[in-house]
């Protein structure tokens, strides 16, 4: 069964017929918003169809069978450079209407996990053979990098829509500490009252909220830009302690 496979797939005209159904996707999706990291430039097919031609070109002319091999290899290797791509759009598309979907919906933050999922799984594919020549293990290699590049994403689709200075503010964090206060259970009862009470009263003040929906907001998009004595002293000393 392997061995009708590999026959199959060394035959020229398999190739070819491959090779345009493949450059014949790309041709139909150029257009697509979602791929917008596995799309294949005009420039790009262009190239490849040379590339390609010219392997056709070495095959059909009076060569050595061994140099008509290699030809068809070289066709074998482009098509699975276009598959590859092929798989790669096909798994950037969910991922980029999640995207979508959290900036047209920024309350619904279940919309995070299919954003998370998605899209560590098109960044990992994205990147493996770049993971492979990393020097360090790939794994972690791939995990940190969709980590960053996913983070980057949610926060330039966020900024398209300019919904960014409400995803993250003085409420969603009173909210946060409201529901731990309620759920630990070490804490008494008349504690809980107290302190929900003292953080309700907190928020409700208009310059408390403001100043500290601001600092949210530069501490998310633009930490450095935090200058003030506490933060200053904080930030040396976790260099310090980075250098030892």
């Amino acid at each position: 069964m392997f061995q009708i496979l590999m026959d199959i797939l060394g035959s020229v005209y398999m190739e070819v017929v491959i090779f345009f159904l493949l450059i014949a996707y790309f041709l139909t999706h150029r257009r697509d918003p979602r791929m917008v990291a596995s799309s294949i430039n005009f420039l790009r097919v262009l190239l490849l169809l040379i590339i390609f031609l010219y392997f056709i070109w070495s095959w059909a002319t009076l060569i050595p069978p061994s140099l008509r091999a290699a030809s068809v290899i070289g066709m074998f290797i482009i098509n699975c450079y276009l598959l590859y791509n092929i798989i790669l759009s096909r798994l950037e598309r969910p991922y980029r209407d999640a995207l979508t979907a959290i900036g047209e919906h920024p309350e619904k933050h279940e919309e995070l996990h299919g954003i998370w999922h998605y899209g560590k799984r098109f960044y990992s594919g994205f990147y493996l053979f770049q993971s492979l020549f990393s020097g360090t293990n790939p794994l972690h290699f791939l995990s940190n990098l969709a980590t960053e590049r996913v983070r980057d994403d949610i926060k330039d689709e966020l900024h398209r829509y300019g919904v960014e200075n409400h995803l993250i503010t003085l409420e969603m964090m009173v909210g946060y500490l409201k529901s731990q206060l309620a759920c630990d259970p070490t804490l008494p009862a008349e504690f809980k009252d107290l302190m929900d009470k003292t953080v309700g009263d907190f928020v409700k003040h208009p310059w408390i909220a403001e100043n500290a929906n601001e600092f949210l907001r530069i501490a998310t998009e633009s930490p450095e830009n935090l200058h003030f004595p506490e933060w200053m002293a904080k930030f040396e000393t976790c260099v310090r302690e980075y250098k030892k």
